[in-house]
């Protein structure tokens, strides 16, 4: 758990290793609540700068996050400007066996009709605190674990102005 001021980011590994081993200590009960969750990538400087590109290259560019709903589905959000969020490409949401160590898991799966290379993506998520979902992302099948690339998503706060 975080201190407060304290964001969950900050406290994970720095290897991927340490990312997938911190991973497989959290545990998935529930879907997570309803809420914007803005991308926080974290590993290795090479992984922080190559992520972000990755997910432009596989066309969702300025990529902010996801909006989950609380019923099953979720979407990603792109920043268009400042502040200016889009809901763009739909996913579901279920809690489902992990690919990474087969222990229950938030999975969000893009279904068979998303763009590619959407439809080949998987990303797994466990919540790290109240705020935070540690998350992996797998391309293709459950062989595709010893890539997976390892991020977060830190759910932004209600502003009060």
């Amino acid at each position: 758990m975080t201190t407060p001021g304290e964001s969950a980011p900050n406290t994970l590994p720095r290897s991927v290793r340490g990312l997938r081993e911190r991973f497989r200590e959290l545990h998935a009960e529930a879907l997570p609540a309803a809420g914007t969750y803005r991308a926080v990538f974290v590993g290795p400087a090479l992984l922080r700068v190559a992520a972000p590109r990755a997910i432009a290259l596989g066309g969702m560019p300025r990529w902010y996050g996801k909006r989950f709903s609380g019923d099953g589905s979720a979407v990603n959000l792109r920043e268009d400007a400042p502040g200016v969020l889009r809901e763009v490409l739909p996913m579901r949401v279920a809690i489902a066996p992990s690919w990474l160590d087969g222990r229950p898991a938030i999975v969000v799966s893009y279904g068979a009709d998303a763009p590619v290379p959407w439809r080949w993506v998987r990303d797994e998520f466990r919540p790290a605190d109240e705020r935070t979902l540690l998350g992996l992302t797998f391309a293709g099948t459950p062989a595709s674990r010893a890539a997976a690339s390892p991020f977060t998503l830190v759910r932004d706060l209600p502003r009060l102005d």
